[in-house]
């Protein structure tokens, strides 16, 4: 695939485009947990990682893009973005996988390194393609560097402007900044708030006016674009060691050349009363027993889900999401009806390790701001929305002047 084919006019987001390339992941300062965003100051850093899956080692190069605050390459180039020593840019941390029945290179880059630095703030993508063919795109890497100028805090509320402690939850924000770092700055037009909702990118949501203001602080107060689903604890599996069923997963079986974990049956949770879980927020985390190092050593496998849900939902699609899918919408993460067994199913190839995960429906498509069409998913037709549901409310700020090149990004929070 075309560089221009990979990102065109849509917006950015980490995802593979090469069926051999996964586990694509992109930590900061080695906490899977953490958003991924480091800071212009240099004291942090970002890590790309990926398997290969192939019997001999594939040469990669990347190349790092500037965006905008709504994740669309802008028009700067390299010398204005980057500070970097050498051209193209090769990945050079590369591995074989050790004693393991698929065989897989682990590749990783760490940004910024000895090559290469962020020379401003925003959104940057990493595009990774094969080596000397720009126009050969494998995967792309998202991350953003911020300059943490704006301070966000906020609450999460059940008590919302459209419900009382029942189907939604409403985010209430506060920003705050020194005058003196930001003197020149129109907060009422010219700050952009991005808002994530355990960073899923079909409900996000941007404003860009403010509800009120005082000296050096803006907030957003019944603001009805800060208002979400619910939603419900994300369901989890482990399948950490291939001699025993883990959470979650009913049996195990060989059959050549991998193994295969039979995840117990889902059920339809969105008639449920709450109940608490503790889960990742759709994150997942690479992990094995009896093996050195989980990288090389991690066995893949293929991951057997199947929904006991209503056959009339498979009109609509049901569609498998979290990081497990990179929030690819298509045919590869949407359940397949079987009318005969009255269930969904799907099955991914997966490494070892700590999954989350939740079956979502579209309920309409929606226009973004790019110009795009995507689906507006929802939890109520399976997984239901409880008021109580801890969900991770993920605050991007942007600072936007008009007539200014690129979108400096001045905070960054994450709101329970």
């Amino acid at each position: 695939m075309s560089l221009t084919e990979a990102l065109g006019a849509q917006s950015v987001f980490t995802h593979s485009l090469d069926p051999n390339l996964k586990t694509l992941q992109v930590i900061a300062d080695g906490d899977f947990q953490k958003l991924p965003v480091i800071g212009l100051d240099g004291n942090s850093s970002i890590t790309v990682s990926f398997d290969y899956l192939a019997d001999e080692q594939a040469w990669i190069d990347y190349t790092v893009v500037h965006c905008n605050a709504r994740w669309q390459p802008d028009d700067l180039s390299e010398m204005d973005y980057l500070e970097y020593r050498t051209l193209p840019l090769h990945v050079e941390d590369i591995e074989p996988s050790f004693n393991t029945f698929t065989n897989y290179f682990h590749y990783e880059v760490k940004f910024p390194n000895d090559d290469v630095q962020p020379a401003i703030s925003g959104n940057y993508a990493i595009i990774f393609h094969v080596q000397d063919e720009p126009d050969s795109v494998l995967a792309v890497a998202a991350f953003s560097v911020t300059e943490q100028l704006v301070f966000a805090n906020g609450t999460v509320s059940g008590n919302t402007d459209i419900d009382f402690q029942q189907l939604h939850q409403q985010l209430t924000l506060g920003l705050s900044w020194s005058e003196s770092h930001l003197s020149h700055m129109d907060a009422a037009s010219e700050l952009l708030v991005h808002v994530q909702q355990n960073h899923r990118r079909d409900n996000e949501r941007w404003i860009a006016h403010p509800t009120r203001m005082e000296k050096g602080k803006a907030f957003y107060e019944h603001e009805k674009q800060l208002i979400f689903e619910a939603g419900n604890h994300w369901r989890r599996f482990e399948f950490i060691d291939e001699r025993y069923p883990g959470l979650h997963v009913d049996h195990v079986r060989y059959h050549a050349p991998i193994y295969y974990a039979y995840l117990n049956r889902d059920l339809a949770r969105n008639q449920d009363n709450y109940r608490y879980d503790q889960d990742q927020h759709g994150k997942y985390k690479i992990h094995a027993l009896r093996v050195d190092d989980v990288n090389i050593e991690a066995e893949y496998f293929m991951a057997m889900f199947s929904l006991d849900a209503p056959a009339g939902l498979s009109t609509r699609g049901v569609y498998l999401v979290g990081d497990l899918t990179s929030q690819v919408l298509d045919e590869t993460t949407r359940m397949d009806y079987d009318p005969n067994a009255g269930l969904y199913f799907k099955e991914l190839l997966l490494k070892e390790g700590a999954y989350n995960y939740q079956y979502l429906v579209p309920v309409r498509m929606q226009e973004t701001e790019t110009g795009e069409e995507k689906p507006l998913l929802s939890t109520s037709f399976v997984e239901g929305n409880h008021y109580e549901t801890p969900n991770e409310y993920e605050i991007f700020v942007y600072y936007c002047p008009f007539g200014r090149r690129y979108d400096r990004l001045v905070g960054t929070a994450k709101i329970y």
